[in-house]
């Protein structure tokens, strides 16, 4: 476990805020009182302060920040809900290794927010929208072997950032974050904190507004895998399971793709500009890490710890969608009603609720299955809802809800195991929790589906499979291929 600490401001910063003033005193008072308790604790105190700016559009703010290089950008959104968090810069990091990385994150996260010193000069700022929250992700699998493709995303990651915007409805919170030491000097921190704004206003003024529609670009496709040698696995993962090694196994595979125009590059912006507008009930994220991009929009929420609450759902079984109503609400009905599908389904209902036991005072679950449709797939959804124990973060959940059998299988270990020994594909943060932590330990992580790791005009897709005992290979080779058309489609294919 690390916790880096970075306080660097960029060279050439303007020291204008314009249209995002800072109430300069009230600042000046939430830093100093956190150099107070540095100097009494010996180690560097949080100082986070929150307050309420004139809007602007969250993916316009995320491309300002980007081209303008303040650090590296984090993007966050649920459209229907008109939620939306965008990270830059680093205040500070938590790295996290193996097979504790969430509950040594979840400490570190303590040890980071003990006694921060937390600001808020608006109330009409909602609590989740206010004060330090955390971003990040982690690995699919932290035991899995470990290739080159995903270096820089550990198996857990938590930034803090320097700047954080808050999208709430139409209110728009900008909160910034420092990590105080004895040392510092409090009104050079101010004017510091002050000019990075500055800095970032500029850049967005700068940015023109995205377009709603670009040209589609030729893309080129190379099965990184034989579909013949994925037939094999996953028909020999069907034996096994008959033969009752397990009851599921979810396999996954990945497909290159690449610009034709070698001298371009993947646009960041108008890629996230394309998802949130086809998914807007889907999650919707980019992390950025160097000059690579982990970006996707995620039907799949995992956990969401609001107000003492915690709301997951299971999600499993998969249909696509119909060329009309009619064919639609047929196959919704077929899929509603499948034996394979509602059995698999059931598989990932039954962990969810044994992992919240954990966590919760009280497990409701939805009685049925509900058909959860998106653009081009549907599938079965069973909403879960639990009472959470006071003391308990997000985080502490995670480490016992992932992998749920959506994404790994059934039983979790034996599944794992058949995937690290089958598979030969380093998902990396692929089908990995998502999401953010705020200072209460509220927040909202997803899973990390329907995704792609862009790097300059090359990406990597990634889309799996749940296999159960009456799997057909050649089906579910189909659905793998329905579900990369949602990255293919967003960048531009």
């Amino acid at each position: 476990m690390k916790i880096a600490i970075s306080n660097r401001i960029g060279a050439h910063i303007t020291t204008a805020t314009g249209k995002w003033p800072i109430a300069h005193e009230a600042l000046l008072r939430t830093l100093s009182e956190a150099a107070r308790r540095a100097a009494q604790q010996q180690r560097s105190i949080l100082a986070s302060f929150t307050c309420p700016i004139e809007w602007d559009e969250p993916v316009r703010v995320f491309t300002g920040a980007r081209l303008a290089r303040l650090g590296e950008c984090f993007f966050w959104e649920r459209p229907v809900e008109q939620n939306a968090l965008v990270g830059v810069g680093a205040a500070a990091t938590i790295e996290t290794h193996g097979s504790t990385c969430f509950t040594d994150a979840a400490s570190a996260w303590r040890t980071l927010l003990h006694d921060a010193v937390v600001t808020n000069t608006d109330p009409a700022v909602p609590a989740a929208s206010a004060g330090p929250v955390l971003f990040g992700g982690f690995t699919f699998d932290p035991l899995a072997p470990r290739t080159q493709l995903w270096v820089d995303f550990p198996d857990g990651l938590l930034i803090l950032p320097q700047i954080l915007l808050s999208y709430n409805g139409n209110h728009l919170a900008l909160t910034v974050n420092r990590m105080m030491r004895v040392s510092d000097d409090i009104e050079q921190c101010a004017r510091e904190i002050e000019a990075r704004v500055g800095q970032l206003r500029a850049a967005v003024e700068r940015t023109p507004t995205i377009p709603q529609e670009e040209a589609y670009r030729e893309l080129s496709v190379h099965e990184l895998q034989p579909a013949s040698e994925w037939l094999e696995m996953v028909a020999s993962t069907v034996d096994r399971i008959q033969r009752g090694a397990f009851e599921k196994v979810v396999l996954a595979r990945d497909i290159q793709v690449e610009l034709h125009d070698a001298a371009g590059a993947f646009d960041i912006s108008t890629t996230l500009q394309r998802l949130r507008e086809s998914y807007p009930t889907a999650y919707v994220f980019a992390v950025q890490r160097g000059e690579r991009f982990f970006v996707g929009a995620t039907p799949e929420r995992l956990v969401q710890a609001q107000n003492g609450q915690i709301h997951t759902m299971a999600l499993a079984g998969s249909a696509r969608r119909g060329e009309t109503e009619e064919e639609d609400a047929r196959i919704g009905m077929e899929l509603l009603q499948s034996e394979k599908n509602n059995s698999e389904h059931a598989i990932v209902v039954a962990m969810v609720r044994e992992a919240l036991k954990n966590h919760c005072t009280h497990v409701q679950v939805s009685s049925v299955p509900q058909l959860l449709k998106l653009k081009n797939v549907q599938h079965l959804k069973t909403p879960i809802l639990g009472e959470l124990i006071a003391g308990r973060c997000i985080l502490d959940i995670l480490a016992d809800l992932h992998p749920t059998p959506a994404v790994g299988g059934f039983p979790r270990h034996a599944a794992l195991a058949a995937i690290r020994s089958a598979e030969n594909l380093d998902r990396g943060w692929y089908a990995g929790p998502l999401g953010w932590i705020g200072a209460s330990g509220h927040g909202e992580f997803a899973v990390a589906l329907r995704s792609a790791l862009i790097d300059g005009n090359k990406a990597r897709l990634f889309a799996g499979c749940g296999i159960v005992a009456d799997s057909d290979p050649q089906a579910e080779f189909a659905e793998s291929s329905l579900k990369f058309q949602v990255m293919l489609s967003a960048l531009g294919g």
